[in-house]
């Protein structure tokens, strides 16, 4: 990963952890409220591709199973493999900002857990539509995952190997 002086303006706006790791921390929580389990670490992977590219975001509802929503969009999830892996640095800058400001744990199971503490994150605060749109569609995907079974389904429903 290059060092942020180096990084493109867009990419220092769209890719920062702050804001991954924000989306991040809104699926893993809508998980674990929707299964009372922590979040399996490999799905985190999974999050930042389906929720960063408009084209992608703007079709998803948790109200279709995601194995369904697959089948009816194929169009959307060709090459999703090649948009997970290019995201895998930028994931992981995220998952370690978001543990190292306390708001994600990793647990010794090696599972993802939303911390309870003072100051929980908002949504409501946001006045851009895009942004409560991430917002909004990261958890749609925690309901998706809470809904879908177990990783590895999740994982060649999409087309990518763990």
């Amino acid at each position: 990963m290059r060092a942020w002086k180096y990084r493109p303006d867009e990419v220092k706006n769209l890719l920062n952890p702050a804001f991954c790791g924000r989306l991040i921390y809104g699926t893993v929580a809508e998980y674990q409220k929707n299964t009372k389990r922590d979040f399996p670490f490999p799905l985190v992977y999974l999050i930042l591709p389906l929720v960063l590219p408009q084209s992608i975001r703007g079709k998803i509802n948790s109200r279709t199973q995601l194995v369904n929503w697959v089948q009816r969009h194929q169009e959307l999830v060709f090459n999703f493999g090649r948009r997970a892996s290019d995201l895998v640095e930028i994931t992981n800058e995220a998952v370690e900002f978001m543990i190292q400001t306390g708001f994600i744990k990793l647990t010794d199971n090696g599972e993802l857990t939303k911390e309870i503490i003072a100051g929980t994150l908002s949504k409501t605060k946001h006045t851009d539509p895009e942004v409560t749109e991430c917002l909004n569609k990261a958890e749609h995907v925690g309901r998706w995952f809470a809904g879908a079974g177990k990783v590895e389904t999740i994982y060649v429903s999409l087309g990518v190997r763990p």
